[in-house]
């Protein structure tokens, strides 16, 4: 027996002492008391009975990384179906499945039969060391077992065997099964491919590569630069590595891609063949302007400047495209241009590599843009909140979300495209007024009203839309418009929006969708589209025909990722004023003069500006002098780069006065020079990456004289494809170096940043061309560290599941014996009372003497009677008696029931009862 609290047992001292002093009472009741005072204090203790027979957990730890045979699901699957039927009583069966991350597919069952893979990971990488970790965490502490590792062996995190070990303190033992692909005949794999860092403008350079052969062999080679082929012919590999020596001259700075590629006929091993490098053409940093008028007035105005310009439509970024990029600018651009993956990358150029960002407004642009609730939205110096003077004419809006089969898919964050879409539409209809009305269906086959169309003010259901279903077959375009069609004509407001929501690929039965659309245009209703996808899909064109009959907008959502920020979008646009479309005049604002020497005074008209709000601490230079006192032109710091807001139009219909303005040019060069920061001081601190195999090490070296830094400067990764960045302290190798290393658990490009006393060091980027699991190696490397985890906790391998469960520990099981106890105090409680009260002897008291029966005992036993009954005129005799003092009744005992035996006693002598 064990205690989770035994001291609690210290009460029994305290607690009998005041027992013995104030509830003493003879007899049982007093036993039963003490056992009352015992059971309370023993419950309080938290005993439990440890049973020897309670089971063993077994967590089956499954590899579906690349590197893995095809079928391994099917395997991996035959595998647990052995283990499961070798369960006894208590035993239960755990699955994990693990790629890059490792995710939960079944927890511990007795009884469960699993039911194949659904959790989607990351194939790129096998990171078989957080997978141990996750079993461990999924095994109870309480409770014992083994742990099945189902894979080739080849890993690509941290070392595997410290979780083992970790594991192995528990008493819980890795066992494995090696699964992998057969051994090649043939492998030809690209090692690496060795360019500069850095080079500058027309500096010749030479670079190599190291090819990987099993055997002697011819095969073509191939060398691109950014696409364009430089190099192809035939070459003969030998058995071992081979190195390829390659030269090159670039003309324009930026960052230039390479890319090898070798071709061998019966190459077992094709993911491997490939080599990336990634090189950096130092030059002056680069203002990249994403516009729609390449010709424009900001364009002309910044080339007249002398600044190093790069003018572009809007297209997705990446951190490659970014490189060498001082600031960015984006004039009037709808955030859906620059998808997802783009803003992404964008906010993390600013925010962790220390770029520049200038953004113009326009009906394209901040909120009407979409970039509310968007990864821009935080960085912005303005804030893009609905407030209360920005509503429009009540609104009635209906929203028609598909609840088919395919939105019950997960995305890479664990989450379905129904919580997305969910997601989207609670956003959307929180920034409705108190004044509109709403309502939600979910449509698969046939509609399924969430609630019908309601007064906002009266409160909408948002935890029912929350709770939205994916149920089967696609969406069906007629019957959801017919259900919206229904519900939006019942609403007299003056606004009234229907929105669809439908997948790209998956939308079916538009039936009568023509008629139903003329219906709703002829009573004045607009509808918009939302469609997840691409405009590519298969049903693209259905939806682009909805919304146009519609007379609303089209937008189709690649990453469903964005879809709250899409709602968000559509509702503003239906919903609330975000752009004051009337001219405005400007005024001079206090922070103006930290842009530079600019005019204070005849400033210029503006014929329009998008309505946002100045966030604190940030500094406005321009406002405007209407009602609203709006910020035109902010700016502020954020992270390690600078952001600028210009709420005007600079080129297009409401750019006012302000394209005639003389100081136009002069305000935009130094809205640029202030977002591109402080110039690089010539003697700075020199950071440098380098990759060997899957592991980045990126050093500091700092410049002679420079003083010890106060903290440790810190190195963020980040992913050029978006992925959130790994911050990491530097530690001192030398007395002038710092270094960290990272662990590439991915193919693809990389971008070190170093942090180090408020200023920021961009290292050259890195790449990886493909998953680490794919260098040249064999099966037999896999099954040596498979082996050397199973050797650090007794395990062994798994060729057969029988006795699996037989040779694991049993798990020591727990019965809580307080819920006992506490039935038996109370049980000894109502013993007590009932005693006490019906069998227990009453106390003794002091008789009380009457004095006529005093009297009559005192006479002589032969004194005459007479029955003469003494007349009126007689006088009654007086008998002196001698006074008696009243005996003091005794002192009842000390307790509570004397103390309430002693009050009942004062209280009928005073009534004389």
């Amino acid at each position: 027996m064990t205690f989770t609290l035994p001291q609690a047992w210290l009460l029994l001292l305290p607690l009998g002492l005041f027992l013995w002093r104030y509830g003493r009472r003879p007899g049982p009741p007093m036993v039963l008391r003490w056992a009352l005072l015992v059971l309370g204090v023993a419950a309080l203790s938290g005993p439990e009975l440890r049973l020897a027979n309670a089971g063993s957990d077994v967590a089956v730890v499954v590899d579906r990384s690349r590197s893995m045979p095809l079928d391994v699901d099917r395997v991996a699957q035959e595998l647990i179906s052995l283990v499961e039927s070798q369960r006894r009583p208590g035993d239960r069966v755990g699955v994990i499945t693990f790629g890059r991350e490792a995710r939960v597919e079944s927890p511990l069952s007795e009884s469960g039969r699993f039911g194949g893979f659904t959790r989607p990971v990351d194939a790129e990488a096998s990171d078989l060391s957080a997978a141990l970790d996750a079993a461990g965490a999924l095994i109870p502490p309480e409770r014992t077992g083994r742990v099945l590792v189902v894979s080739d062996g080849r890993s690509t995190g941290a070392d595997a065997r410290g979780a083992t070990r970790r594991l192995a303190a528990r008493g819980i033992a890795v066992d494995y099964r090696q699964v992998s692909r057969p051994e090649p005949a043939l492998d030809v794999a690209v090692v690496s491919l060795d360019v500069p860092a850095t080079v500058s403008v027309r500096e010749p350079f030479q670079f190599s590569a190291v090819v990987q052969a099993t055997s002697a062999v011819t095969g073509t080679v191939r060398l691109e630069r950014d696409g364009k082929v430089l190099v192809k012919g035939p070459y003969d590999f030998k058995p071992g590595p081979n190195l390829l020596p390659l030269r090159d001259l670039l003309e324009e700075p930026g960052l230039v891609h390479y890319r090898l590629t070798v071709e061998v006929p019966g190459d077992g091993v094709p993911e491997n063949d490939v080599g990336v490098g990634v090189l950096r053409v130092e030059g002056p940093p680069r203002v990249l302007l994403l516009t729609a008028q390449p010709s424009g007035t900001l364009s002309k105005a910044l080339a007249a400047t002398g600044m190093a310009l790069e003018v572009k439509a809007p297209f997705p970024l990446s951190l490659e495209a970014l490189d060498g990029v001082g600031v960015v600018v984006l004039e009037n651009v709808d955030a859906n241009a620059l998808d997802e993956t783009g803003l992404n990358a964008l906010a993390d150029y600013v925010d962790q590599a220390g770029g520049g960002l200038v953004m113009t407004g326009g009906r394209s642009s901040f909120g009407e843009g979409g970039y509310r609730r968007s990864p821009l939205e935080p960085l912005l110096p303005v804030s893009l909140e609905m407030r209360e003077e920005q509503r429009r004419a009540s609104v009635a809006m209906s929203v028609l979300m598909d609840s088919s089969c395919s939105m019950g898919m997960q995305v890479p964050d664990g989450r379905t495209k129904m919580e997305l879409a969910a997601e989207g539409v609670t956003a959307a209809l929180t920034l409705l007024n108190a004044n509109d009305d709403a309502s939600v269906h979910m449509v698969d086959t046939e509609p399924h009203e969430i609630f019908p169309l309601s007064p906002v003010i009266k409160g909408l259901p948002f935890d029912q839309v929350a709770r939205g279903f994916s149920g089967g077959g696609g969406i069906y375009v007629g019957t959801a418009l017919r259900a919206g069609s229904k519900e939006i004509l019942r609403s007299e407001k003056p606004t009234r929006h229907v929105v669809l929501f439908s997948d790209a690929a998956d939308s079916e039965e538009p039936d009568d969708y023509q008629e139903t659309l003329a219906a709703l245009r002829a009573a004045n209703v607009t509808v918009s589209v939302i469609g997840l996808g691409k405009p590519t899909d298969p049903d693209a064109d259905l939806l682009r025909e909805v919304a146009r009959r519609g007379a609303g907008r089209i937008y189709f959502a690649e990453d469903a990722m964005s879809l709250p920020r899409i709602f968000s979008q559509e509702t503003l646009a239906v919903a609330r004023a975000t752009f004051v479309d009337e001219p405005a005049s400007l005024e001079a604002a206090p922070d103006l003069p930290l842009l530079g020497p600019l005019p204070t005074t005849g400033l210029p008209q503006v014929g329009g500006y998008n309505l946002t709000y100045l966030k604190p601490r940030a500094n406005v230079a321009l406002r405007t002098l209407d009602t609203n006192a709006a910020p035109v032109l902010a700016l502020w710091p954020h992270g390690a780069g600078r952001t600028v807001a210009l709420t005007a139009e600079v080129d297009g219909r409401y750019t006012g006065e302000l394209r005639e303005w003389s100081a136009l040019r002069a305000t935009l060069e130094a809205v640029v020079r202030w977002a591109m920061g402080r110039p690089t001081p010539k003697e700075e601190a020199v950071v440098r990456s380098e990759r060997q195999g899957n592991v980045l090490r990126v050093t500091l070296d700092l410049p002679p004289g420079e003083p010890m830094p106060g903290a440790l400067p810190t190195a963020v990764l980040l992913a050029g494809d978006g992925r959130s960045g790994v911050e990491k302290p530097l530690h001192w190798e030398d007395e002038d170096r710092l270094v960290v290393e990272y662990p590439l658990t991915g193919s693809g490009t990389w971008h070190p940043v170093v942090k180090w006393g408020g200023r920021v060091l961009r290292a050259p980027p890195v790449a990886l061309p493909y998953a680490p699991e794919f260098e040249p190696g064999s099966a037999k490397e896999g099954l040596k560290l498979l082996r050397a985890l199973a050797v650090v906790g007794g395990g062994q391998e798994r060729l057969s599941m029988t006795g699996l469960f037989a040779e694991a520990p049993e798990s020591e099981g727990r019965v809580a014996l307080a819920p006992w106890l506490v039935a038996f105090a109370l049980a000894a409680m109502l013993a007590e009372v009932a005693v006490r009260r019906f069998l227990s002897a009453p106390r003794v008291r002091a008789a009380r003497e009457k004095p006529v029966k005093e009297s009559s005992a005192r006479e002589p036993k032969d004194a005459p009677r007479t029955d003469a009954q003494p007349s009126a005129t007689t006088p009654k005799p007086v008998q002196e008696e001698p006074a008696e003092q009243k005996p003091e009744p005794p002192k009842p005992p000390a307790g509570v029931d004397s103390a309430l035996e002693a009050a009942r006693a004062r209280a009928r002598r005073r009534t004389g009862r």
